[in-house]
């Protein structure tokens, strides 16, 4: 199958969910390239990078220019710049400033996630404090894109997967590591559906 993006957004409690997330998954290779946004201040964001860098079949790196959408990838959006997607296939800078009140702000990366109108996506919200994204709902809904959420009992701050739950579009809940296991079954019945098309 084609490679699927996963968007990934989280704030407090958010980088040590996508961690379990990550380590959870299977050491072989998947055909995912993620996208995580979480809010976090300038100077931790390299301690983010080298977190999540532990994964053999995932290597992480903020992004810094213009990137292919590839799978083993794991993009982490940075703080003073906004990211943006384009058709063909990548992530990049746009030397504009996220909008306030978020950084990143999780409701312009699922949103500009749709420009990529070939490739297809998920979205996992973490972990995280507000409601940043929870306004995405609606037009993720519109252009198939499913939303999954980490289990309000398993976070340290639950209001960001609540206000995202409350929307009514999330189809899938679970802890880190069972968020994991649910995307490699999504990932086996995709690609049994991509035999027969």
């Amino acid at each position: 199958m084609n490679t699927v993006l996963v968007l990934l957004a989280g704030s407090t409690g958010g980088p040590a969910a996508v961690k379990a997330f990550i380590d959870a998954l299977p050491d072989k290779p998947l055909p995912v390239c993620f996208v995580l946004g979480n809010h976090i201040t300038q100077e931790f964001l390299p301690s983010l990078e080298l977190m999540l860098n532990d994964h053999p079949q995932y290597s992480a790196e903020i992004v810094d220019g213009n990137k292919a959408i590839l799978p083993g990838k794991l993009y982490i959006a940075p703080i003073d710049q906004k990211i943006s997607f384009n058709p063909e296939g990548r992530i990049y800078l746009t030397g504009q400033p996220w909008d306030a009140p978020y950084a990143p702000n999780i409701n312009q990366m699922f949103e500009s996630s749709l420009d990529l109108v070939n490739t297809e996506k998920l979205a996992i919200v973490f972990s995280g404090m507000d409601e940043d994204g929870a306004a995405s709902a609606d037009i993720l809904d519109e252009n198939d894109v499913e939303i999954w959420c980490q289990t309000l009992e398993s976070c340290v701050q639950a209001s960001m997967p609540l206000s995202m739950m409350r929307t009514g579009k999330v189809i899938y809940k679970d802890s880190p590591e069972g968020l994991a296991r649910q995307l490699c079954d999504y990932l086996e019945s995709h690609d049994s559906l991509d035999q027969y098309a």
